[in-house]
């Protein structure tokens, strides 16, 4: 539902309202957040909110400061639906990857719409960021539309509450969150928080922190142990014995190599570089959570990753082989997190 009412003031934010359990089952916890632009990768997104199998709504006015089609995107792992003057422009309520999707609606300028965003998580990754492009986006944009919208929805156009009349106050100043639609972007610090306790929290109790290294710039987790000293280079190797890369990163659920894992690739290089007769496999191994056919290409796809490093770097081809085994070969026990975590992994084994 639109107003024709003059922005009288800057935004404050979105209602955010959330949930334990992926489909609203129980309110927890409700504050203004200024953005909905979040990656809560291994991090509770709230007070009393589980970190998986978890629902966000986020409800209140948008302000259009011109005339014409605006688009908008949302970037999930899994689902989301937009709503825009009651009207749905984005709809995919089901469980993905990081995943991109855009709608678009034409808007009146000086308006408020109303605007409502959900959002589910099913397990492990848990983004979501929305984004918008306006008609004067475009207007300054010689190529037109942009492939997909990536600035973020400015606060100054978000309310949380009811709006007064009066002149307009606030000009455009979005901010380019990001490139690709697999890339992840700072958490936003909430400006209002009201704590609301959950009903029973005993129904959900607070999972045990993973064993895992977190990766505070970045959000992202590492798919190994925590990071200690180690030596420049391998030692004491031992003929079919695995050696785990304790400090090799990749995106979420995906084989994409993190930079932050190139000092311990360049201690394997060098390892290789000074035993020019070593030849080693590396294999890569996942927990059992989900699809076993996804945890075996995802297991391969990571070595091979590795192995295309270290060729990258001066080791020959005919001496790495690359193996998964998916989430076939645990050294810890898959039924707790923090000892599955030790399950995603890559080592090496030397031949």
């Amino acid at each position: 539902m639109a107003g024709s009412l003059a922005l009288a003031q800057t935004g404050n934010g979105l209602k955010g309202e959330y949930f334990n359990g992926p489909n609203f089952e129980q309110k927890a916890y409700t504050r203004t957040d200024p953005q909905v632009s979040f990656d809560w990768n291994w991090r509770y997104p709230a007070p009393g909110v589980q970190r998986e199998y978890f629902s966000v709504r986020w409800t209140g006015k948008l302000y259009a400061p011109t005339t014409g089609k605006y688009r908008f995107s949302a970037t999930v792992d899994d689902g989301v639906r937009v709503w825009v003057g009651g009207k749905r422009v984005i709809d995919e309520w089901r469980k993905q990857d990081d995943t991109q999707f855009v709608g678009e609606i034409t808007l009146q300028a000086k308006h408020y719409y109303d605007l409502k965003v959900e959002y589910y998580n099913d397990w492990k990754g848990s983004i979501i960021f929305v984004y918008w492009e306006t008609p004067q986006d475009r207007k300054e944009n010689l190529f037109g539309y942009t492939s997909k919208p990536y600035k973020t929805i400015p606060t100054q156009y978000l309310f949380s509450k009811p709006v007064a009349a009066g002149p307009v106050t606030a000009q455009p100043q979005a901010t380019i969150t990001s490139a690709k639609s697999s890339a992840r972007a700072a958490t936003l610090v909430p400006t209002v928080v009201t704590a609301k306790p959950a009903a029973n929290p005993k129904a959900f109790p607070p999972a045990k922190k993973p064993n895992v290294t977190t990766l505070k710039s970045t959000g992202r987790v590492a798919v190994a142990t925590p990071v200690v000293k180690a030596p420049a280079v391998f030692t004491n190797l031992v003929k079919g014995e695995a050696v785990i890369l304790k400090n090799v990163f990749f995106e979420q659920s995906k084989y994409v190599l993190l930079p932050e894992s190139s000092t311990e690739l360049n201690k394997l290089v060098q390892t290789l570089k000074d035993q020019p007769s070593l030849r080693i496999d590396i294999v890569g191994h996942t927990d059992n959570i989900g699809d076993p056919r996804l945890n075996q290409a995802l297991s391969e796809n990571r070595a091979k990753v590795v192995a295309t490093y270290l060729i990258r770097n001066g080791i020959t081809s005919d001496r790495l082989e690359t193996k998964g085994y998916g989430g076939t070969r645990p050294i810890a026990d898959n039924t707790v997190e923090s000892e599955r975590a030790r399950n995603r992994r890559v080592e090496f084994v030397v031949r």
